[in-house]
């Protein structure tokens, strides 16, 4: 069935031809010769199409009326044919301006064939349009479940502007380059660019560039053809050309070696990238980056390639930590007891306001991710929360950390020869930095200025041996 067509007009054998005519066509159709019995009958057909003639004779309401009654008060997308004769100029007019699909004219220049190709046409943009509609609620739901997932929480002065940065580089589909301290929300952030841009719906993948070894990098990102490489048996799509017309989330991205950062700024500049073993392929991949380097290593050659820093320099948003973000940190502790109240099952009798100060008193050097922990383990701990527990919770924290930092330089101080003194401090010094940078011995090298061939041989002799796991943001 093409579709569904009901007919509003007073010749009664007129009205039986067109519906005859419609149904030979590939039409359901169903004639009415008066306004009570068009309504009557509207409510069960669901037409696609209306076919309404302006002047009918012994109906309560006339054509323009029932157009009127149809645009102000029936929120349906009919698509509505008026076909008359004599009719005004200001009539023809005022049902263009009622909403009316088209408007043909009986006498000697209708044609029956142009009215089917008018009402073929209307029932096809009937049908976009509805599905138009579905896909703007299904986007509107989804946006939702992300929003959900991840909440970008915070009034303080300095998020709000974070937030206002990121919708508006998202809104002018423009790259992003996120930097903050570990824990401080960039995969939030990253989500919510997503949830703000056109491109939203599309593909969006996060890598985590830490995790990918020297060799696995190019073929990751921009794929390899079959027989590239020793494992390549078949073609493989990189993450530039799945996410086309998407997102591509790059996470640490100054562990990308420099040849790397070479291809990523071409694929930037030029919308294209090499296939490992094959040929440039066209892609409109928009690339938000995250590191949480500090903004003086990002702009070191040595980590980071100039040109592209350059590039992407004025689309660099900082996110603050937590100790700078005053009251966000009861916003923060209340959407995580009020999201974990379900899962864990305790009581809150706390009263988060008159904990702002000793909340603070920590500078959560975890960021969010720490504190979101640090609820955690109250919720599994207690049966029962309020301000005694967490202040106790606190302060058994502030005083591990401290505790443990006193007993690292006793460490140091109880040993007996200088020489094995210095060797336990350089030990941990080196392990203490390795860990700042994710175990990037490259960027910890520059960082401590020591040659990397220095690094390894002092990692290898102090037996200090990288951890295996996937970094988190």
């Amino acid at each position: 069935m093409k579709g569904k067509v009901i007919i509003l007009e007073d010749d009664l054998i007129l009205a039986k031809q067109l519906s005859a005519l419609l149904e030979k066509n590939g039409f359901a159709a169903k004639h009415t010769i008066n306004s009570d019995l068009f309504f009557q009958e509207l409510r069960s057909f669901k037409p696609d199409v209306v076919l309404l003639d302006v002047y009918l004779v012994g109906s309560r309401l006339n054509g323009i009326q029932v157009l009127k009654y149809l645009k102000n008060n029936l929120d349906l997308n009919y698509k509505v044919i008026v076909i008359s004769g004599e009719v005004a100029a200001p009539q023809i007019e005022e049902i263009r301006e009622l909403g009316a699909y088209h408007f043909i004219e009986k006498g000697a220049n209708f044609n029956i064939n142009h009215l089917l190709l008018h009402i073929e046409n209307a029932v096809l943009l009937k049908r976009q349009e509805e599905e138009n509609i579905g896909l703007h609620i299904e986007n509107i739901n989804l946006k939702r479940q992300f929003t959900r997932s991840f909440p970008f929480i915070g009034e303080d002065e300095s998020i709000v502007k974070v937030r206002s940065q990121i919708a508006k580089l998202a809104q002018m589909d423009e790259d992003l380059f996120l930097i903050g301290e570990t824990g401080t929300g960039k995969e939030i952030a990253a989500n919510y660019y997503y949830i703000n841009s056109h491109r939203f719906g599309k593909p969006f993948h996060t890598v985590n560039c830490s995790a990918l070894t020297e060799t696995l990098i190019e073929s990751e990102l921009f794929g390899h053809t079959k027989g590239a490489c020793t494992s390549a048996d078949k073609y493989k799509i990189g993450f530039f050309e799945e996410c086309s017309e998407g997102i591509l989330f790059l996470d640490e991205v100054t562990n990308l070696s420099m040849p790397a950062q070479s291809k990523i700024l071409r694929s930037i500049e030029n919308k294209e990238i090499q296939v490992v073993g094959g040929s440039l392929k066209k892609v409109n991949t928009r690339l938000i980056f995250a590191s949480n380097a500090p903004i003086s290593d990002l702009s070191s050659p040595q980590t980071f390639r100039k040109d592209l820093f350059y590039r992407i320099e004025g689309n660099i948003v900082e996110l603050p930590p937590l100790r700078e973000r005053g009251n966000d940190i009861i916003l923060l502790i209340s959407y995580f007891i009020t999201n974990y109240s379900e899962k864990y099952g305790f009581s809150d009798h706390s009263n988060l306001s008159e904990l702002r100060d000793i909340l603070l008193s920590y500078s959560w050097p975890g960021n969010i991710r720490e504190l979101k922990n640090f609820c955690k383990f109250i919720m599994i701990s207690e049966k029962e929360i309020n301000n005694d527990v967490i202040i106790k919770h606190l302060n058994n924290k502030i005083y591990k950390y401290q505790d443990e930092s006193s007993l690292t330089m006793n460490k140091y101080f109880m040993q007996g020869r200088i020489r094995d003194s210095m060797y336990d401090y350089e030990r941990d010094y080196l392990i203490f930095h390795l860990s700042r940078h994710n175990w990037n011995v490259s960027q910890t090298s520059r960082s401590i200025g020591l040659e990397r061939t220095t690094l390894y041989k002092k990692m290898k002799l102090m037996n200090i041996e990288t951890p295996d796991f996937n970094h988190e943001q």
